[in-house]
Protein backbone atom coordinates (compact mmCIF):
# COMPACT_ATOMS: atom_id res chain seq x y z
CA UNK A 1 0.00 0.00 0.00
CA UNK A 2 1.52 3.14 -1.07
CA UNK A 3 1.96 5.83 1.41
CA UNK A 4 -0.13 9.30 1.72
CA UNK A 5 1.59 12.44 0.62
CA UNK A 6 1.35 15.53 2.76
CA UNK A 7 1.54 18.28 0.26
CA UNK A 8 0.58 20.90 2.89
CA UNK A 9 3.44 19.69 4.80
CA UNK A 10 5.78 19.51 1.59
CA UNK A 11 4.83 22.82 0.11
CA UNK A 12 5.80 24.25 4.18
CA UNK A 13 9.00 23.14 4.31
CA UNK A 14 9.41 23.93 0.47
CA UNK A 15 8.61 27.79 1.13
CA UNK A 16 10.77 27.62 4.59
CA UNK A 17 13.54 26.51 2.44
CA UNK A 18 12.93 29.50 -0.70
CA UNK A 19 12.39 31.85 2.71
CA UNK A 20 15.71 30.71 3.54
CA UNK A 21 17.45 31.30 0.13
CA UNK A 22 15.66 34.60 -0.34
CA UNK A 23 17.18 36.52 3.22
CA UNK A 24 20.45 35.31 4.40
CA UNK A 25 20.02 34.51 7.91
CA UNK A 26 22.27 36.63 10.29
CA UNK A 27 24.43 34.98 12.92
CA UNK A 28 22.29 34.02 16.09
CA UNK A 29 25.13 36.31 18.77
CA UNK A 30 23.59 39.61 16.40
CA UNK A 31 20.34 38.92 16.33
CA UNK A 32 20.30 38.54 20.31
CA UNK A 33 21.56 41.66 20.66
CA UNK A 34 19.10 43.14 18.14
CA UNK A 35 16.16 41.06 18.09
CA UNK A 36 13.49 43.02 16.16
CA UNK A 37 10.25 41.93 14.34
CA UNK A 38 11.22 40.77 10.79
CA UNK A 39 11.27 43.42 8.10
CA UNK A 40 7.81 43.99 6.57
CA UNK A 41 9.87 43.17 3.32
CA UNK A 42 10.95 39.63 4.47
CA UNK A 43 7.25 38.53 4.92
CA UNK A 44 6.46 40.15 1.55
CA UNK A 45 8.77 38.03 -0.08
CA UNK A 46 7.30 34.74 1.40
CA UNK A 47 3.83 35.79 -0.08
CA UNK A 48 5.55 36.58 -3.45
CA UNK A 49 7.14 32.99 -3.17
CA UNK A 50 3.71 31.70 -2.29
CA UNK A 51 1.76 33.20 -4.96
CA UNK A 52 4.52 32.06 -7.49
CA UNK A 53 3.96 28.93 -6.56
CA UNK A 54 0.49 28.85 -6.60
CA UNK A 55 1.02 30.27 -10.41
CA UNK A 56 2.90 27.02 -11.15
CA UNK A 57 0.25 24.63 -10.57
CA UNK A 58 -0.79 23.03 -13.58
CA UNK A 59 -4.67 22.72 -14.46
CA UNK A 60 -6.69 22.07 -17.65
CA UNK A 61 -7.49 25.82 -18.35
CA UNK A 62 -4.33 27.16 -17.82
CA UNK A 63 -2.99 24.39 -20.46
CA UNK A 64 -5.51 25.43 -23.07
CA UNK A 65 -4.91 28.72 -22.46
CA UNK A 66 -1.10 28.95 -22.85
CA UNK A 67 -1.83 26.35 -26.15
CA UNK A 68 -4.08 29.64 -27.62
CA UNK A 69 -1.58 32.09 -26.45
CA UNK A 70 1.55 29.94 -28.10
CA UNK A 71 -0.75 29.40 -31.32
CA UNK A 72 -1.38 32.49 -31.55
CA UNK A 73 2.29 33.39 -31.26
CA UNK A 74 3.85 30.81 -33.33
CA UNK A 75 1.05 31.11 -35.87
CA UNK A 76 1.48 28.25 -39.05
CA UNK A 77 4.13 26.84 -37.81
CA UNK A 78 1.81 25.59 -33.96
CA UNK A 79 0.06 23.00 -35.98
CA UNK A 80 3.57 20.56 -36.31
CA UNK A 81 4.67 21.03 -32.65
CA UNK A 82 1.10 20.59 -31.19
CA UNK A 83 1.05 17.04 -33.06
CA UNK A 84 5.03 17.02 -31.91
CA UNK A 85 3.12 17.46 -28.11
CA UNK A 86 0.61 15.49 -28.46
CA UNK A 87 2.83 12.27 -29.50
CA UNK A 88 5.36 12.93 -26.79
CA UNK A 89 2.86 13.11 -24.00
CA UNK A 90 1.31 10.01 -25.05
CA UNK A 91 4.64 8.43 -24.90
CA UNK A 92 5.70 9.68 -21.39
CA UNK A 93 2.69 7.55 -20.41
CA UNK A 94 4.79 4.51 -21.84
CA UNK A 95 1.49 2.30 -21.73
CA UNK A 96 -0.11 2.37 -24.98
CA UNK A 97 -3.63 1.76 -25.53
CA UNK A 98 -5.07 1.05 -28.29
CA UNK A 99 -7.03 4.83 -27.88
CA UNK A 100 -3.67 5.64 -27.27
CA UNK A 101 -1.82 3.99 -30.59
CA UNK A 102 -4.96 5.81 -32.58
CA UNK A 103 -3.97 9.20 -30.92
CA UNK A 104 -0.30 9.13 -32.43
CA UNK A 105 -1.21 7.42 -35.61
CA UNK A 106 -3.77 10.69 -36.25
CA UNK A 107 -1.32 12.81 -34.72
CA UNK A 108 1.45 11.30 -37.43
CA UNK A 109 -1.00 11.40 -40.59
CA UNK A 110 -1.61 14.98 -39.55
CA UNK A 111 1.64 16.05 -39.57
CA UNK A 112 3.24 13.67 -42.38
CA UNK A 113 0.93 14.47 -45.36
CA UNK A 114 1.17 12.20 -48.49
CA UNK A 115 3.90 10.68 -46.50
CA UNK A 116 1.73 9.38 -43.58
CA UNK A 117 1.99 5.65 -44.36
CA UNK A 118 6.01 5.35 -44.30
CA UNK A 119 5.97 8.01 -41.26
CA UNK A 120 3.56 5.27 -39.29
CA UNK A 121 5.30 2.47 -40.62
CA UNK A 122 8.55 3.98 -39.36
CA UNK A 123 7.20 5.24 -36.06
CA UNK A 124 6.01 2.05 -34.75
CA UNK A 125 8.96 0.09 -36.45
CA UNK A 126 11.81 2.70 -34.23
CA UNK A 127 9.49 2.10 -31.15
CA UNK A 128 9.72 -1.73 -31.64
CA UNK A 129 13.26 -1.70 -31.94
CA UNK A 130 13.87 0.22 -28.36
CA UNK A 131 11.36 -2.17 -26.20
CA UNK A 132 12.93 -5.07 -28.60
CA UNK A 133 16.23 -4.24 -29.46
CA UNK A 134 18.04 -6.71 -32.52
CA UNK A 135 19.83 -9.94 -31.26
Amino acid sequence: MSKKKNTLKDLDDFLKQQAATLVTPSRLSVQTETSSPPAKEEIKDVAEVKEALASREVTTDKLLHDLQALAKKEGHHFRNQFYDLIIKSVEAQNLYSPEDKMLINTALYLRSGDRWKDTIREYWRKKSELIEPSK
